[in-house]
């Protein structure tokens, strides 16, 4: 017996900013100022020229402005609050080397209450990066979670102050 190769395929992941379409080459976003050009979002080359004739926003630009992250990364302990300068500079070092590569992957904003410091960002894989990057340089605690079905990942590094030996 022969399978019908004709049914509909259900993706696995959903991600809302995900149009499935292509946009007219040389799309500008009216927010970052990326270039969607064969088939992908990218920033402007050195020098280059862009027509603004076709203007939108693009995915990551969308979740900044929905306040609607696909990564959420939670530190706390008492570590933090010890090293909180160098932790925050090493994430700063990470998005920044992240976000050269890909104008998608975009920090939406810092948050900080009851001794906690959370990161919203346009990318899940962005999220497990600074996650990881945090727990190799720092130690501690770090649990990734996916949800299910879900283009979204939370991080969760925690780290207690190591008692001074005497």
């Amino acid at each position: 017996m022969y399978e019908r190769k004709d049914r509909l395929i259900q993706e696995k992941i959903h991600d809302p900013y995900y149009e499935g379409k292509k946009y007219p080459e040389g799309t500008v976003c009216a927010g970052c100022g990326a270039i969607y050009k064969e088939g992908r979002w990218v920033w402007p080359e050195d020098g280059q020229k862009h027509k603004a004739e076709d203007e939108t926003l693009c995915p990551a630009c969308r979740r900044i402005r929905d306040k609607y992250p696909a990564g959420v990364v939670y530190l706390s302990g008492g570590y933090l609050l010890t090293h909180k300068e160098e932790i925050i500079n090493l994430i700063k070092n990470v998005i920044e080397e992240e976000s050269e590569r890909s104008p998608l992957k975009k920090l939406i904003n810092i948050e900080e209450k009851d001794g906690e410091i959370i990161l919203n960002f346009t990318d899940d894989h962005l999220a497990r990066k600074v996650g990881e990057a945090v727990g190799r340089a720092h130690k501690g605690e770090l649990e990734i979670k996916y949800k299910e079905g879900d283009k979204f990942v939370g991080v969760f590094w925690r780290r207690e102050e190591q008692p001074k030996k005497v």
